[in-house]
């Protein structure tokens, strides 16, 4: 079981578990709980219900997230292949330097995208155009809803 943690304003911050759901709705004054899955937590000597949707009655600021991971980039591109179109799967999903990093290439969300291993061993060590190669979209940073996505697969 999960649990949505929303800010003041309701946008989300977070998913977690049930059990962390039960600790931050029990400890923390600036939290309440909006909503509540059918089953109970128990304890030697109590019960408690497990919130499904915890809401924060102060605003919490949160950091810019820069995290650029793989699966992460595989999750914006929606598991499809930004040179030929082929939809991916955990065996063939891999993440291209669209400029290699042998040429200064950086790790940024703006220089990864994701690709079959095909596409990628035929661009090798080369810009896409050097390699015949066009990009389907120009790759661009997400917005924090890309963190809150269920997962299509399992990365292994």
């Amino acid at each position: 079981m999960k649990t949505l943690v929303l800010n003041i304003d309701y946008s989300p911050l977070c998913v977690v578990s049930a059990k962390r759901a039960v600790c931050l709705y029990l400890n923390n004054p600036n939290i309440k709980a909006l909503n509540f899955h059918a089953g109970l937590f128990r304890s030697e000597k109590e019960c408690f219900e497990i919130p499904s949707v915890l809401l924060y009655t102060k605003y919490v600021r949160l950091p810019a997230r820069k995290n650029v991971s793989k699966k992460y980039v595989l999750r914006r591109d929606e598991m499809i292949c930004q040179y030929c179109e082929k939809r991916l799967d955990k065996n063939t999903a891999s993440v291209d330097h669209i400029i290699p990093q042998s040429r200064n290439g950086q790790t940024s969300w703006e220089n990864l995208v994701a690709c079959c291993k095909t596409c990628n061993t035929k661009k090798r060590n080369r810009l896409p155009e050097e390699a015949g190669m066009r990009l389907i979209k120009k790759p661009k940073q997400p917005n924090r809803f890309i963190y809150f996505e269920e997962d299509e697969w399992k990365q292994g």
